[in-house]
Parts: C-alpha cells; sequence; structure tokens
C-alpha cells in the first residue's frame, strides 16, 4: 500500500456510513443490508488499523485500542444480538471511527519495513 493509495475508497465509505447514521431507516429489509455493509466495512479497515498500530504515539495508539476493541466486540455478537437500528447505528459508527484513524492516524514512528504507510484523505471538513 503507498501513502496515496488504499485498498478500499475511503471517499464511498465515508459517504455510506454518513447514509447509514443519518438518512432514514428504511425497512427491516433494507436496515439489514446497510447492517452487513457497515459489518463488512469493519472487517475490511480494522486489519488496516492493526498493521498501523505499531507507528502510532501512544495516545493515538491507545484512541486505536479502544476502536479495534468496539469492532472486535460488534463482529463477535453476531446480527442476531440486540436491535437492529442500534446495531446499524454502532456498526456505522465503528466504521467511521476505524477509517478516520486511517485517514489521520498523527504523527507516527518511522516504517521500518515500509509495507505500512497511512491512507492519506482529505483535509478537515
Amino acid at each position: 500500500m503507498s501513502g496515496t493509495a488504499a485498498p478500499y475508497d475511503a471517499a464511498r465509505i465515508r459517504r455510506r456510513c454518513e447514509e447509514a447514521l443519518w438518512g432514514p431507516g428504511g425497512q427491516p429489509a433494507e436496515q439489514r443490508a446497510r447492517l452487513q455493509e457497515m459489518e463488512g466495512y469493519v472487517r475490511l479497515l480494522a486489519p488496516e488499523l492493526s498493521k498501523l498500530m505499531p507507528r502510532l504515539r501512544d495516545s493515538m495508539r491507545a484512541t486505536a485500542r479502544i476502536v479495534l476493541r468496539h469492532a472486535t466486540e460488534l463482529l463477535d455478537s453476531g446480527t442476531a444480538s440486540g436491535d437492529p437500528a442500534r446495531r446499524l447505528h454502532d456498526a456505522g459508527v465503528t466504521a467511521r471511527a476505524l477509517l478516520g484513524l486511517l485517514e489521520r492516524p498523527g504523527e507516527l514512528t518511522p516504517d521500518q519495513d515500509q509495507t505500512t504507510r497511512p491512507v492519506t484523505g482529505p483535509g478537515p471538513r
């Protein structure tokens, strides 16, 4: 992965998270489809953040640990647990937090093996 490319479309993920979090709830089938999509983003982004963690400074590393713990709990809890609307909200927040940390990881320690670099994203909104 280079400093300017990512194995995912950050703009699309950001847009879809916003739609899931702030858009109309929709019918149960639509909610399930959105939930599967958000969980897919969590599965995609969590390993990327895990790879970046060794280079994060202490405060950002602590934040990343919390977000990764929530990601693990979300995925381990199974789709049958809890209210689907709440689960969708939790998955959207978690995916958005993972993406945010990947796009803006703060100051990084030097990359020892040149295989993990931060994803460059747009500036502050």
